[in-house]
């Protein structure tokens, strides 16, 4: 061996190995989605031919769910009502009081014949499907009649993969209803089975004829090409132990005991009159393969936007990317005012998401927006657009790069006077519980905004974020 080769070997010791191999793999971990993509021209050209307005009132009826109580009661009567199908879709579903409340009432379904299928994204079903929840999966996969998938699941023999998501949040029953909006399958959004909570907003969709233009339809077309993907993995009951059996039969008596609990479920709802019409309802999609996507949502999302005279967007946080902030930017320069309400950095459920903000806020006022950083009782979890008195758009999409560009995501956009409507009142509401930017570059506080006080470790976990998510913010 000639000295060239000794001296390169002799660099090349364990640790040195061991930190070139990490650097490797973080590369193959986000190398894929360091370039933003583009919109095609097809899909321009497509979006172009799109009506989302119409004249006189459609065919599906709606119903606005703003309470984690509601929207518990919602699915358990929903369930109820179905003969044939049920789909479920959701980025996290846990194995606690709310989510077992769901997963009861699916295996009461089964048990009458209606075949269920439920999709959940890779990340919960690592850490709950086959982590710490999983004898409950389990038990619901081993039904005939229950069929679970888990979109993309984590592989670590597969970096390039992880960072894709499947974040959709939808229920649907038959050829008949559904709901979506922003809500997991957990306490968060469930129920009043924890202090904890997300306020959420989602929309339930009643269709009163057979109508194959509706969302109703659109959303199942979607469902079936997720469903089909080979990234969606079967996930199955391998054996039917004891442990599993016992919790069937738990399962089982919890739904004797829903009836109890919630007997206002388990009436005959009139869904005509719980709900109101609309002109049209859309469905909005990312791409739907886990991958670096071209950003559909935030493209028709934008486009929407600019055929109005004013837009409010609520989100949870803002993580804008530099293309992001040109569009919003696109606004201003045409004159329509951008207002959003978004968590106050002390009340957000994301700290990624707030530390963000706090070394971007200064770009995003640049843009022209007016943010309103809410702080209510709980942390907002909503995802709603508004455009001038009739659009509401409603679903999961976040304004965020990881919704714009990794995660499948899905909006209504509603044509309906009464629901824009019943949204502004709420945002109107939320601005007193907010503090804004002023001319003058100073805070002005609603007058029901209360400062909350960070402690000092949060304050130093806070500081130490900042730092850490510069380098990592197109993936937060």
């Amino acid at each position: 061996m000639n000295m060239k080769r000794r001296f390169f070997f002799g660099l090349l010791t364990p640790g040195r190995i061991i930190f070139i191999l990490i650097l490797i793999y973080i590369a193959l971990l986000t190398v894929p989605y360091l370039r933003h993509k583009k919109v095609s021209e097809n899909f321009q050209n497509d979006f172009s031919q799109r009506e989302f307005y119409s004249s006189q009132a459609g065919s599906e009826r709606i119903a606005y769910i703003n309470d984690n109580t509601d929207a518990l009661l919602y699915r358990l009567q929903i369930i109820q009502q179905a003969e044939q199908e049920i789909i479920l879709s959701t980025f996290d579903f846990n194995a606690d009081k709310g989510g077992k409340d769901v997963m009861a009432a699916l295996m009461s379904a089964a048990d009458r014949g209606v075949k269920v299928r439920v999709i959940i994204d890779g990340f919960s079903g690592f850490l709950d499907v086959k982590g710490k929840g999983t004898q409950w999966f389990q038990a619901l996969a081993s039904h005939e009649n229950i069929s679970l998938r888990i979109y993309n699941p984590l592989t670590p023999l597969k970096p390039w993969k992880m960072q894709a998501r499947l974040h959709d949040k939808y229920l649907i029953i038959d050829h008949q209803m559904f709901l979506l909006g922003g809500r997991n399958t957990t306490n968060l959004f469930l129920g009043d089975y924890s202090k904890s909570k997300n306020i959420d907003r989602e929309i339930f969709v009643y269709e009163t004829e057979d109508n194959k233009d509706s969302s109703l339809y659109q959303l199942r077309a979607y469902f079936e090409k997720i469903w089909a993907l080979k990234d969606s993995r079967d996930f199955t009951c391998k054996k039917f132990s004891d442990e599993i059996q016992e919790c069937v039969s738990s399962l089982e008596k919890r739904y004797l005991k829903l009836q109890e609990t919630y007997p206002e479920a388990y009436t005959d709802w009139d869904f005509h009159k719980l709900t109101f019409e609309t002109n049209k309802i859309s469905l909005l999609c990312n791409p739907l393969e886990a991958e670096n996507k071209e950003p559909w949502m935030w493209y028709s999302i934008h486009q929407l936007m600019l055929q109005g005279k004013e837009t409010l967007i609520y989100t949870p946080y803002i993580i804008c990317g530099k293309e992001m902030y040109r569009d919003l930017t696109e606004l201003k320069e045409n004159n329509i005012p951008l207002e959003i309400i978004t968590n106050d950095v002390a009340s957000g459920a994301n700290p990624w998401g707030c530390t963000d903000y706090l070394n971007q806020k200064e770009k995003i006022w640049k843009t022209g927006a007016k943010v309103y950083e809410f702080m209510g009782g709980h942390s907002c979890h909503t995802k709603a657009v508004l455009i001038d008195d009739r659009m509401s758009i409603v679903g999961s999409y976040n304004l965020d790069m990881r919704s714009t560009y990794q995660d499948t995501e899905l909006m209504l956009a509603i044509d309906s006077k009464e629901l824009n409507s019943m949204i502004r009142k709420e945002a109107e509401t939320d601005k007193t519980y907010s503090k804004t930017i002023g001319p003058d570059g100073n805070y002005i506080q609603g007058e029901n905004y209360v400062p909350k006080k960070l402690s000092t470790g949060k304050k130093i976990f806070y500081w130490t974020l900042r730092v850490l998510t510069v380098p990592l913010r197109k993936f937060l």
